[in-house]
């Protein structure tokens, strides 16, 4: 039975160092427990922001080489680019990722099939076509006219611009757009459920899990790294959220105890020193 792992909005990088440490750990540990021979989805926003420059930065060190060991596993990957980390391709050809770490890259959406079911994956900020402003923003994002000329920026401004813009936009906010979008994105998963080659729709973005059922099929939001440590799970034709709970410490053996009368006698009393 292979086994089909789906993850999205870990945003690595974009809290402090404490709140870094914690989701790069656990992060590393579900990605060191991935099974040899299984698949791994990435749908977006897994890096806080991500531009193909020549290196990728060093702080994301650790999780680049977790994902290389699990590849080493056998463990067949796909990336594709949310609102943050759309960037994995910013020249003509393949990217730092698909060179180094062979994983492949997909256009949002994407349909996949596995055990015999249809899969629409998204990362979810344009499910349906993008709403208001942020059509004219993600166009321009993504233009390579655009994206060219961020590349010729020096890669500490770059990093620089963008934990800025990302910083302001978590603020930026309130819990009723937050809601909007959420009901949104479900309102364009129902959509979508209700073609005939649909039977699950797999996004994120939102930072809500959820899994819910409708008429057409399943509709599954991975919810986020940060806040929720929640993941989606294919596995003999079901299709799960789960939440990462990490391994508790190994218990400290207690320290051994010799049998009553068994202590060790002093030098010179046994029958050798007689």
């Amino acid at each position: 039975m292979s086994i089909v792992t789906f993850l999205s909005d870990v945003h690595l990088g974009a809290h402090s160092p404490a709140v870094e440490a914690a989701k790069e750990r656990d992060l590393i540990a579900l990605l060191d427990g991935l099974d040899a021979g299984s698949t791994l989805y990435l749908l977006g926003d897994v890096f806080d922001f991500w531009f193909d420059y020549a290196k990728p930065p060093r702080k994301h060190g650790p999780v680049l080489r977790a994902l290389q060991r699990a590849r080493a596993r056998d463990v067949a990957m796909a990336f594709m680019g949310g609102n943050h980390d759309y960037w994995v391709r910013a020249g003509r050809g393949p990217g730092w990722l698909e060179r180094e770490l062979g994983i492949q890259v997909l256009e949002d959406p994407h349909l996949a099939r596995h055990d015999d079911l249809a899969l629409l994956l998204t990362h979810g900020d344009a499910l349906g076509g993008a709403q208001g402003g942020y059509r004219a923003v993600r166009a321009v994002l993504r233009n390579p006219v655009a994206i060219f000329a961020f590349r010729l920026l020096p890669s500490s401004t770059g990093h620089w611009l963008a934990d800025r813009t990302s910083a302001a936009s978590r603020g930026s906010h309130s819990q009723a757009a937050l809601a909007r979008y959420r009901d949104r994105l479900r309102a364009a998963a129902v959509r979508e459920l209700a073609r005939a080659d649909v039977d699950a729709v797999v996004a994120g973005h939102v930072h809500a899990p959820e899994r819910s059922e409708h008429p057409g099929g399943v509709y599954l939001n991975l919810g986020d790294w940060t806040v929720h440590r929640t993941y989606g799970r294919l596995a003999a034709g079901t299709l799960s959220l789960e939440r990462f709970t990490p391994s508790p410490p190994p218990r400290p053996r207690p320290p051994r105890s010799d049998p009553p009368g068994s202590a060790a006698r002093p030098a010179g009393t046994g029958p050798a020193g007689r």
